[in-house]
């Protein structure tokens, strides 16, 4: 009896203390054909599941360590402006991980054992069922449910790169780095100083380099393998060890189990081209999406005036986007909107007949919407500001509620609001009726879809499902219903709406992403080279058509350092949107105090930033882009059937050269036109690498061989671009743009 109680004792200290996973019995060595291409492998130290078409591994499991943790975690957020901030307090946690047994079956493999530690016990089940011999969906489940936060590691190599994760703005590449998905606003700064410091100090909201409107848990590698994970929890990929990867998910439970599915692929496209299979792709845009869209605001006098001085200048302006149809409201932060969604008489008298005169000239109207309703400003003396949409949401129950069933205010940039609360079924339906008569019925061709990443984490919902798990869902849905209202209108393919906030799944519904509100300087983690690095990564997680503010949004007066929009940085902006999908405006929340694409004089007086020099040139750069029209068009359709981004990361088009990897600011326009924009200030000359082939230089005609630097000249107006010799579309490109390199 003693030595039995002895050895317990001895097994129960190793238990606490061993860092491997535990079995009953040694788990033998075994190789199991899950299908005619698909491997099990286990050995005493690891479990695989391989490719043997194409010798690799969809994924690696060691057991010299739990794979699997669970832990019980309280989390509190601190929410303030749509940016959080966590205190997190675990009660328990099971670090100990047996596996009792390895069910092998056609088609699927099921591990059964339990996880443990003090305090805490609870079977788990791992099962990965083979969809294709390319393709294996796995599902994790733990079965005590109070268990609420998962941690599940497996293999990586040293040298794999890691590329996608949504939309990110500072990195394009993500190996030894630590990432999270949570859909927020992205900050003000997110490193760049001094603002960040400023923004934080102030009202918390600088950001970091992982905030971001439009994260997605799913990324390709350089091994040409894939992983995408269906939950919508808060999480964390940690990419820290070169040899494994650990994931995190928050409130799993919510969503019963942690699922995802595998890929492995011949090539990062036929991966993407897997993934928006299962997850969605961007309809087709309608002819006039490919000339200019300025976005203008100030009433129909200012605009109409705005859109005849650029067309008078040559610029082939197809669209004019008016985010203050609804009203405009100024703040401390700016010129804002008035969120009541029906058109604002005393800015644009007659709107329908004012839309129509646009129409008769060519030129399609865009508008503005979200999922706020506003309400009156009580920081405001004498604010005599109404809101009959709100009143009505109010009475008939539509609007998303706190802790205390209350409808739950949200102080926003500017004034207080409360969410459209996108479970109730008839909340949805009113919302549809209002985009299809006061947006469509005015004859609008789309509008910007705004905002989505504001659901606080402790609301609560019609549905009954909790916030925790369906803030991230929160801007699917809303993209979603528009698009529904679009197609119950009979509109599908005319009319056009752009999100900023995204989660897994936003690419089935959108019919257009931006990136949201960089600051409008050159800063690499929240100005123009942020945008490019947002193009890159995003389309690689199924954003294929995204562009951003040209010029920038986010314009702030700071006795420090003012961040006010200057002439070089608006057309260098330019340049770059050039060589994207659509080519938008906007006068930032500032318009004042930044330089413009326009010149205009308000009846009293005060001027606009901009001068003639700045109406041609930006008519100058409008017409590279829409002379690109052609081969543009040819790569939304692509995009439609394939998936594939219009902005395509180097890792998509040229995944061997390990050096034009380090070039984040170069991308390429589908496969054909690379293009290497000027993201810093005062140059005129642009190191360029070319990689494989032969590259001849838009604007010279000079032809370079490829795996070189060079030395080109980018005065402004003729930003660095390079056509591939011998590509598909060399000819398609050459002809879109012969006919404006002498004009131009």
């Amino acid at each position: 009896m003693v030595f039995r109680f002895l050895s317990l004792c001895s097994l129960f200290l190793f238990l606490e203390c061993a860092s491997h996973v535990l079995s009953p019995v040694p788990i033998p060595e075994e190789t199991f054909s899950v299908s005619k291409q698909i491997q099990w492998i286990q050995t005493p130290n690891e479990l695989k599941l391989k490719n043997t078409s194409f010798d690799r591994n969809f994924i690696e499991l060691s057991l010299s360590e739990p794979f699997l943790t669970v832990s019980e975690v309280e989390t509190v957020s601190k929410y303030r402006m749509a940016s959080f901030k966590f205190e997190e307090s675990t009660k328990r946690t099971c670090s100990h991980q047996s596996i009792d047994s390895i069910k092998k079956e056609i088609g699927k493999i099921t591990i059964l054992g339990k996880l443990s530690g003090k305090n805490c016990d609870s079977n788990y089940q791992v099962t990965f069922s083979s969809k294709s011999d390319t393709e294996i969906e796995f599902k994790i489940t733990i079965a005590d449910e109070t268990l609420n936060r998962i941690q599940f590691i497996y293999g990586s190599h040293p040298e794999e790169k890691i590329f996608g994760l949504g939309e990110q703005f500072t990195y394009d590449e993500f190996k030894g780095k630590k990432p999270f998905f949570f859909t927020e606003e992205q900050g003000i700064g997110r490193g760049d100083q001094p603002i960040t410091a400023g923004a934080n100090l102030l009202a918390g909201a600088g950001g970091n380099a992982y905030t971001t409107y439009a994260p997605i848990p799913h990324y390709i590698t350089s091994e040409n393998r894939s992983v995408f994970f269906e939950n919508s929890g808060y999480a964390k990929f940690d990419f820290s060890d070169a040899k494994k990867t650990k994931v995190e998910f928050w409130d799993f439970q919510s969503e019963k189990s942690i699922t995802g599915t595998l890929w492995i692929g011949s090539s990062a496209k036929s991966l993407i081209e897997t993934y928006t299979k299962k997850t969605g792709r961007f309809p087709k845009l309608p002819d006039w999406a490919y000339g200019t869209w300025l976005g203008v605001q100030g009433g129909s006098e200012k605009v109409t005036t705005i859109v005849k001085q650029a067309k008078d200048a040559g610029n082939p302006v197809t669209a004019l986007w008016i985010q203050d149809w609804c009203g405009r409201r100024v703040t401390n932060f700016g010129d804002q909107l008035k969120w009541r969604w029906y058109a604002d008489e005393s800015l644009y008298p007659d709107f329908k007949k004012f839309v129509k005169s646009m129409n008769d000239q060519n030129v399609q109207v865009l508008g503005y919407i979200n999922s706020f309703l506003a309400d009156t400003d009580p920081k405001k003396p004498g604010d005599d500001f109404t809101n009959p949409l709100l009143t009505e949401a109010k009475t008939k129950g539509y609007l998303v509620k706190n802790g205390k069933g209350e409808d739950y205010l949200i102080q926003t940039v500017g004034f207080p609001a409360y969410l459209i609360d996108l479970t109730n079924p008839a909340a949805v339906k009113w919302t549809k009726d209002l985009i299809k008569k006061n947006l469509i019925g005015m004859g609008l061709s789309g509008w910007m879809a705004d905002f989505g990443e504001w659901l606080p984490y402790d609301a609560k919902l019609h549905s009954g499902v909790d916030a925790k798990v369906y803030h991230n869902r929160y801007p699917v849905d809303w993209a979603r219903i528009n698009r529904e209202a679009i197609k119950e209108a009979g509109m599908e393919g005319k009319i056009v709406f752009f999100t900023r906030a995204g989660y897994s799944y936003s690419n089935a519904h959108s019919t257009l992403f931006w990136e949201g509100d960089q600051m409008v300087s050159f800063g690499t983690n929240d100005g123009l080279p942020s945008s490019i690095v947002g193009l890159t990564t995003s389309g690689i997680s199924g954003y294929a058509l995204n562009h951003s503010d040209i010029g920038g949004y986010t314009t702030i007066s700071n006795p420090l350092k003012n961040y006010h929009r200057t002439k070089e940085l608006l057309l260098r902006w330019a340049e770059t949107s050039a060589f994207t999908p659509v080519f938008r405006t906007h006068e930032g929340n500032r318009p004042l105090k930044n330089w413009q694409v326009y010149t205009y004089t308000k009846p009293d007086g005060t001027k606009s930033l901009g001068d003639e020099d700045t109406v041609q040139l930006f008519a100058k750069i409008a017409r590279i882009h829409f002379a690109l029209k052609p081969y543009i068009q040819s790569l939304v359709e692509e995009a439609s059937k394939t998936g594939l981004p219009v902005v395509r990361h180097n890792a998509i088009v040229e995944p061997e050269d390990k050096t034009l990897l380090n070039y984040k600011y170069q991308f390429f326009l589908g496969d054909d036109l690379l293009v290497a924009p000027v993201v810093e200030s005062n140059e005129i000359v642009q190191e360029v690498y070319l990689p494989r082939g032969k590259w001849t230089h838009f604007w010279t005609g000079t032809t370079y061989e490829g795996n070189r630097k060079i030395q080109v000249p980018a005065p402004i107006g003729k930003p660095p671009a390079f056509i591939r010799v011998g590509g598909k579309s060399e000819m398609l490109i050459r002809s879109s743009l012969e006919s404006i390199r002498n004009k131009n």
